[in-house]
């Protein structure tokens, strides 16, 4: 194996093999527990490996492997800065201080939106509400979603600008 790799999938086991230690101290010299680093460790390898459909060779393997891992730590923290300004956004909301009222009529509206949007979802087929929910619920980014439902990332946004303007339709 050279320096320039296609990285069929014969081939990642080996740099599995050649990388993986390297790129677990990676992640654990940048904070994170044992556990993180061996999941996102796999997840390298799993973007590697669905990388191998793309016949493109890569002419440096051990700076690309690296690279995928620094943009995975980089997903992690927008993530974790996104939620974070969700949560802080949530505490500064009138209903969570208390001091809006949730009278019975608003609770049933409420209640009402919620089902209409479970039923619209519903009318989805079902690839296009797993792509939906995964995206919306789980927050995976396309990528994320092509890779667990072994899908290429055209039909992830094909499904999600089918779902959007089903409830967009639905919904108003």
């Amino acid at each position: 194996m050279g320096n320039t790799v296609t990285a069929a999938p014969h081939e990642i086991a080996a740099l599995f093999a050649r990388y993986a230690p390297a790129v677990r101290r990676f992640f654990s010299r940048r904070g994170q527990s044992k556990a993180e680093a061996e999941d996102l460790t796999q997840e390298v390898f799993s973007r590697l490996l669905h990388r191998s459909n793309c016949n493109e060779p890569v002419a440096n393997i051990e700076g690309y492997v690296f690279q995928i891992a620094a943009n995975l730590l980089k997903g992690r923290v927008r993530q974790y800065l996104r939620r974070r300004a969700l949560d802080d956004d949530a505490l500064n909301q009138d209903w969570a201080k208390g001091t809006e009222e949730f009278t019975p009529e608003r609770i049933i509206l409420g209640r009402e939106a919620c089902r209409e949007v479970a039923a619209a979802l519903q009318e989805l087929p079902e690839r296009v509400r797993v792509v939906f929910v995964l995206n919306r619920f789980e927050e995976l980014s396309g990528c994320e979603i092509a890779l667990r439902l072994n899908i290429s990332i055209s039909t992830v946004e094909k499904a999600m600008i089918r779902a959007l303007a089903h409830l967009k339709k639905r919904l108003s």
